[in-house]
């Protein structure tokens, strides 16, 4: 069957009838599966996503096809036999048919100028890609790519639908298709750009491709296992990412207080500023770790174990505070991060109490760790528990000292 939708893919509203309403499910939620005697509402297929809108005000939250049929999930009942309103959500329709015009596009040119097949294609939310069977595409390929494809849309060229009685007679048309749904009966439709492309399809399209708008690639593909992702945006999703863009445009210009152009040079100038900071940082924790394990020696007679905890610490510190005091007998804990938030531990000592002590360490802060050789580190989730943390410290090496533990 071919649907109203797809028979002129512009049209917003349609009046029609229930043929069958059952319970279901959709998600694991309770839903009702309805069944029209026809529908404008899109179902999922030929990597179109389907279509969102109302029957009689009550809202849409899924179309799928089964054979020659458009299933409609609802969280409501309607009576079979019920005359229906149907009304599309149309900015997601119409952001389908660009971007399905253009992938069509894309594909055609791609194929005719330089041979690379389109295997697969998604429609995704915020953009979407062609899967080309080539290694790579050249900085040329692609400004080729771009270039003409807009100067077709510019060309007003026309997409025309037509309809054949099976799959047969489309192919005796010279249209070309990557294969049908196993499911799929009744007649076939095939979406064609003059001169450039006759291809079968199943979803909505526009009618001229000055409707598109204009296509923009992305610069960076992305390589996959025989072939080549193509990422693109078509239409309103080009005006959506060029308004982003100067938003944050303007906002850099402010916090950078430099024109566009400088940029680039003004974070460039802000990251060698960092890295000289961290270095200077770097620098001094380690002659603070150096300085607290001089500290942490002076008193270790009385202790059965050494712990230190600073807040703006790091690995680097971590380490050169246990190297510090890798001379004396006594197990050291260090941790770092905010009091209360997410850290890191690292546990030095003999190697069996710290294989014993160290699991349960990362347990009491939620977190994971390892280690070998008396050395157990890892991340914490949380440092607020650093109490408990010194509380089995304090039980744990006072039954060593006494000879149980």
């Amino acid at each position: 069957m071919v649907f109203a939708c797809q028979q002129d893919s512009f049209l917003r509203e349609l009046r029609t009838q229930v043929v069958s309403c059952k319970s279901s499910k959709l998600a694991g939620q309770a839903a009702y599966e309805v069944v029209l005697e026809d529908t404008v509402l899109f179902p999922e297929g030929g990597g179109q996503p389907d279509d969102r809108g109302t029957i009689n005000g009550i809202e849409v939250i899924r179309v799928v096809r089964q054979g020659g049929h458009a299933i409609h999930y609802i969280p409501e009942e309607i009576p079979e036999a019920t005359e229906v309103k149907l009304v599309v959500d149309w900015s997601r329709r119409f952001d389908h048919m660009q971007q399905h015009s253009g992938q069509h596009l894309v594909s055609a040119i791609i194929e005719n100028k330089f041979g690379y097949e389109t295997t697969s294609w998604e429609l995704g939310k915020l953009r979407s890609h062609i899967e080309l069977n080539c290694k790579k595409l050249t900085a040329e390929e692609m400004e080729w790519i771009e270039t003409t494809a807009n100067e077709i849309i510019r060309n007003n060229t026309p997409v025309n639908v037509h309809i054949y009685p099976d799959a047969t007679s489309a192919k005796q048309e010279n249209a070309s298709t990557r294969g049908l749904p196993d499911d799929h009966e009744g007649p076939v439709r095939v979406i064609e750009i003059p001169g450039i492309d006759r291809n079968m399809c199943c979803g909505t399209h526009v009618t001229n491709l000055s409707q598109v708008q204009v296509i923009k690639l992305y610069p960076e593909t992305e390589s996959m296992r025989g072939g080549t992702r193509l990422f693109f945006l078509a239409g309103n999703r080009v005006l959506k990412c060029l308004g982003k863009a100067l938003d944050n445009e303007r906002a850099l210009t402010k916090m950078l207080s430099v024109g566009p152009d400088d940029h680039s040079t003004a974070v460039d100038r802000i990251q060698t500023s960092l890295k000289a900071v961290n270095k200077a940082t770097k620098s001094q924790l380690k002659e603070i770790a150096q300085l607290e394990a001089y500290q942490l020696k002076a008193t270790s007679q009385t202790k059965t174990y050494l712990y230190i905890h600073r807040e703006n610490g790091d690995m680097d510190y971590m380490n050169a505070l246990v190297n510090e005091l890798s001379d004396q007998p006594l197990p050291v804990l260090v941790t770092v991060g905010p009091d209360k938030g997410p850290g890191q531990f690292l546990l030095y000592g003999n190697e069996k109490q710290v294989s014993q002590i160290g699991p349960k360490i990362a347990t009491i802060l939620e977190g994971k760790g390892g280690g070998k050789k008396g050395r157990f580190q890892g991340k914490a989730n949380t440092l607020k528990t650093r109490n408990a943390v010194e509380d089995l410290l304090k039980e744990f090496f006072t039954l060593s000292v006494n000879g149980t533990a």
